[in-house]
């Protein structure tokens, strides 16, 4: 029976409050300030069950040992944020306890610390933590344990991949480059329970960055070195969950974790996560099918086709908008791109519907903005006018910047990356678009990722079809990218000041994301990028799971985020509908263990 548990595959990672119990405050973004985020799974009818956190489950909840997810996972190294993010295996935004957390609205909610605050001169931030939180050995977790997190991941000797997302902390770049000590550091403990993190300048936006501030156990990390995340006999954990099994090249097994007291303590008893190599990913499809997992992304247009037709797979379809952009970046201090109206009549004749339609189909949203729908301070319907499909306008536009049906146009090279074969496609109907609309035939050239990306970062990319996602859900995330200390060649004066104003606007939320919606309006009336689509996600998930993380957002967005955006499924849970009980109920209570 345990052979036949392994074969078994999962997919998705979840923490619920609990219900009747728990409520979780939601605190407003900028300053901090409490209010009643509510409650889950009520009913009016009394709970049956408490699962072995102490969790009570709501009114339809299926018994304990029912409350299991199964998905799969790349196989990777290490299970801890502050060792490495490019190869961090499934878990680690679990079984460890962040500041901060989104709910399913991108609203900051609070987790280890129940409020923060700027401080007074505007460099910095307080943190103030609950004083009820331990470690799974348990030792309590305070202030301090985030102070050795933070210089863990500035630490040069760490060699942390993604050092880069916290810079705006004070010294952290220099810290990183070994100019100055790790105890230098602006991060510090005023006592226990209040963190202090200062940044070089007004930081806006520190809470969100925060979302991703997975604290490390300092106790295991001095004992056992990196290796401390590698194996259930060393792991600690902090968060709602803990780590059981971690077999490589098989499975990661994690359970809920009963010494957590956290806002976002699960519902879900187990979570199992069947691990695979990148070079064979396994059938999703034919998996889910075989209720083997109880939740799949699907990435073809064949997979997706068929769910489409099959009734009971296209009730459990859910789509909705990534926070990524793909567009068409410009070398705007050369001709022929230097010249505003070339840049304009790109923009006008590219049918974004129709590249959407084509190669993309189902998995993609045209696109005429940065910020995609739902992200904060889009304004994609207020701004699609401007970059519109509008053939006799480009040739208008193109012919008064000196290239009358692309006569005179110099050859122009259409950098596109190798890794995803779709996007060749696309940036193959783009090519056909500008030859139909313009007259002017582009080269369109599929280059290895390195090569371009070194390319772009050098300014030495005359036409690129670039995708770019958000690091964390602000739009400093995606804005900060245009400014022209940036990746493109393309420089505003206005926007640029704009951009950094808006950065540095803290405690009025309001104001800030005003001034990010000018700059967006200056970036696209300026075509400093030539936007073309946002990525559409498409999952599938048992219709048995339930919980107020998987309702519509306010964008109408239905989405396992799971683990990936800031832990935000902390009410899912199984119902009892029937489908796990046919017989296999004695089976999984063995396997997996639980108690009710």
């Amino acid at each position: 029976m345990i052979s036949t548990a392994r074969a078994i595959a999962i997919i998705l990672v979840c923490c619920a409050t609990a219900a009747g119990i728990l409520h979780v405050l939601a605190v407003d973004r900028q300053s901090g300030t409490s209010g009643q985020f509510g409650q889950s799974g009520q009913s009016g009818q009394s709970a049956r069950y408490v699962n072995s956190a102490g969790v009570t489950l709501p009114p339809d909840a299926a018994p304990p040992s029912e409350q299991y997810v199964r998905l799969f996972q790349l196989d990777n190294t290490y299970m801890e944020w502050f060792r490495t993010i490019y190869k961090g295996t499934y878990g680690h935004r679990i079984i460890a306890e962040p500041l901060i957390r989104f709910d399913k609205d991108f609203n900051l909610i609070p987790a280890a610390a129940n409020s923060w605050e700027p401080t007074a001169d505007g460099l910095g931030w307080y943190f103030y933590l609950r004083d009820d939180l331990e470690f799974s050995d348990g030792k309590p977790l305070t202030a301090h344990d985030w102070v050795f997190t933070l210089r863990r991941g500035a630490d040069p000797e760490n060699a942390y991949d993604v050092e880069w997302y916290y810079r705006p902390i004070k010294n952290w770049s220099r810290v990183v480059g070994r100019e100055l000590p790790l105890d230098s550091l602006g991060v510090h403990a005023i006592d226990d329970y209040t963190l202090l993190i200062e940044t070089d300048e007004p930081c806006a936006y520190m809470p969100d960055l925060m979302v991703d501030s997975w604290v490390s156990p300092r106790q295991a990390v001095e004992k056992h070195g990196d290796t401390w995340s590698t194996s259930s006999e060393t792991s600690i954990a902090s968060g709602p969950f803990y780590l059981e099994e971690w077999t490589k090249a098989d499975r990661v097994v994690l359970k809920a974790n009963p010494r957590y007291h956290g806002a976002a303590r699960p519902y879900l008893e187990t979570i199992i996560a069947k691990l695979y190599n990148a070079s064979t990913p396994p059938p999703l499809l034919a998996s889910y099918e075989a209720d083997e997992i109880d939740f799949a992304l699907i990435t073809n247009n064949a997979e997706l086709a068929r769910i489409k037709t099959d009734p009971k797979l296209n009730g459990e379809l859910h789509s909705y908008t990534d926070f990524a952009t793909y567009y068409l970046t410009m070398d705007t201090y050369n001709p022929p791109f230097n010249n505003l109206k070339v840049r304009q009549a790109f923009s006008h004749s590219i049918d974004r519907n129709a590249v959407c339609n084509s190669a993309l189909q189902g998995f993609a949203t045209p696109a005429y903005s940065m910020l995609p729908p739902g992200f904060p301070a889009d304004a994609t319907e207020a701004l699609k006018p401007i970059q519109r499909y509008d053939p006799a306008l480009g040739r208008k536009l193109l012919a008064e910047a000196g290239y009358p049906d692309g006569k005179g146009f110099p050859r122009v090279e259409m950098w596109v990356r190798r890794d995803v074969r779709p996007v060749h496609e696309a940036g193959e109907a783009i090519q056909a678009m500008i030859k139909q609309n313009l007259g002017i035939e582009l080269v369109v050239r599929n280059m290895e990722v390195k090569i371009f990306m070194d390319a772009i970062n050098s300014h030495q990319l005359p036409l690129g079809l670039v995708r770019f996602g958000a690091d964390f859900i602000d739009p400093s995330s995606l804005m900060n990218l245009w400014l022209s200390s940036g990746r493109h060649a393309w420089k505003h004066d206005l926007f640029d000041r704009l951009v950094v104003q808006a950065g540095g606007v803290v405690g009025d939320h309001g104001k800030r994301m005003d001034v990010y919606r000018q700059a967006e309006r200056i970036l696209v009336e300026e075509v400093g990028g030539l936007f073309v689509w946002y990525p559409t996600m498409n999952q599938i998930w048992k219709s048995d799971i339930r919980g107020d993380a998987l309702e519509p957002n306010r964008r109408g967005f239905r989405s396992w985020r799971g683990e990936q955006i800031g832990n935000t499924a902390f009410t899912i849970y199984i119902a009892e509908d029937g489908n796990r009980n046919s017989g296999s109920s004695g089976f999984w209570e063995r396997v997996l263990g639980g108690g009710g």
